[in-house]
């Protein structure tokens, strides 16, 4: 049998009840109490206690009617409008069953006192004093119900607009999703078509070259179809596919291409990255830039100003067609909703600079 604790921490619609009874009553208490002793509260309390958990159960369940209520006018994925004839009508409700709970509770008191207390001098009052009470009564009752009846209404936005934000962000998550399984289906048989001509043509020239290309081709093949989907991975783990990937690239560019990192080793076990970050760089470099044995292509990668930063000196190649940006716009989508911090890209005449920021943990850890 769960506690009274758990049901308030479990249930939000008993919480609410319960909150609003512990306003309710104290103040029910003043109005209806005419002088206070000690002991007349020591006799009192366990009633003013029962009293409580009534009142709670009545708020609560006028909470559930409420809530029901709501959403069948609404729906289920509609948020609740706050109209002028749907406040009328629960106004007049909570009149109604003012009128009703008080009368209950007066018969229900009165009951209680005369089976535990039957002993109790009851001070007379005259008819214009009861009056007064039952108005009173009334009053804060509806006030309590009306109450109730705006914060369960407030309750139920806040969780519509929760659930849209969830969703708002599932779509996006989904969308991104489809990016990166486009650029997936562009770099895959893109990198793998190249790398097999090259490896067509170790096959010819160098035996024991390319038994060493293939393996590397392979490992790298597997590392951009398992880790794609994966939100982070240690930089460390990126480093050692983009060691493998610099290996494939330079074999096919005749060494024209030179990667410097600068990194400690010990910051390099503690940042996380989101995987591929690295090669789709690296890559965007090759694709935008003219490279040569004589000048080739250097791309370093280092900490700055507490950013992961990877540049390249500009040596702008003239490509046919448009560029779509797939690679930049996914990193930058990726990191977004990750870390909910943005990718920065920096150019100017003689440099090509990305900013990525660092995760010092993983958000999943």
């Amino acid at each position: 049998m769960p506690s009274l604790f758990n049901l308030l921490y479990t249930n939000q619609k008993l919480r609410l009840g319960f909150t609003l009874a512990a306003i309710y009553v104290p103040a029910r208490i003043y109005i209806n109490v005419n002088e206070y002793s000690f002991l007349i509260v020591q006799k009192k309390l366990p009633l003013w206690f029962m009293e409580l958990l009534v009142t709670v159960i009545f708020f609560t369940l006028w909470i559930y009617v409420i809530d029901w209520i709501q959403r069948k006018l609404t729906g289920e994925e509609q948020l609740f409008e706050l109209r002028f004839i749907n406040q009328l009508i629960a106004l007049i409700a909570a009149m109604f069953l003012a009128t009703v709970f008080n009368s209950f509770f007066h018969i229900f008191w009165n009951w209680m006192e005369s089976t535990f207390y039957p002993d109790m001098i009851r001070p007379s009052q005259g008819r214009e004093a009861l009056l007064v009470k039952r108005r009173s009564n009334n009053g804060i009752t509806v006030l309590a119900l009306m109450g109730a009846y705006y914060l369960s209404i407030k309750n139920q936005v806040q969780e519509r607009l929760k659930q849209v934000n969830i969703n708002s962000e599932r779509l996006e998550k989904e969308n991104i999703r489809a990016n990166l399984l486009a650029l997936k289906s562009q770099v895959s048989p893109h990198f793998l078509f190249n790398n097999l001509s090259v490896l067509s043509s170790l096959v010819e020239t160098n035996r024991e070259k390319s038994v060493e290309f293939l393996r590397r081709l392979s490992a790298a093949y597997r590392y951009i179809l398992e880790q794609a989907d994966n939100e982070q991975i240690k930089l460390s783990a990126e480093l050692d596919f983009l060691e493998t990937y610099m290996y494939l690239l330079n074999t096919r560019f005749e060494n024209k291409i030179q990667l410097q990192v600068n990194l400690d080793q010990a910051e390099i076990n503690r940042i996380y990255i989101v995987p591929l970050t690295l090669q789709l760089l690296v890559e965007n470099a090759v694709k935008h830039n003219r490279m040569s044995v004589e000048n080739p292509l250097i791309i370093r990668i280092y900490i700055e100003n507490e950013v992961l930063v990877v540049s390249n000196l500009l040596q702008k190649r003239n490509l046919e067609g448009a560029t779509t940006g797939l690679g930049l716009n996914n990193i930058r989508d990726r990191y977004r909703l990750s870390i909910n911090k943005e990718v920065k890209v920096i150019q100017d005449h003689s440099i090509f600079k990305v900013e990525i920021p660092l995760m010092y943990e993983s958000p999943h850890h």
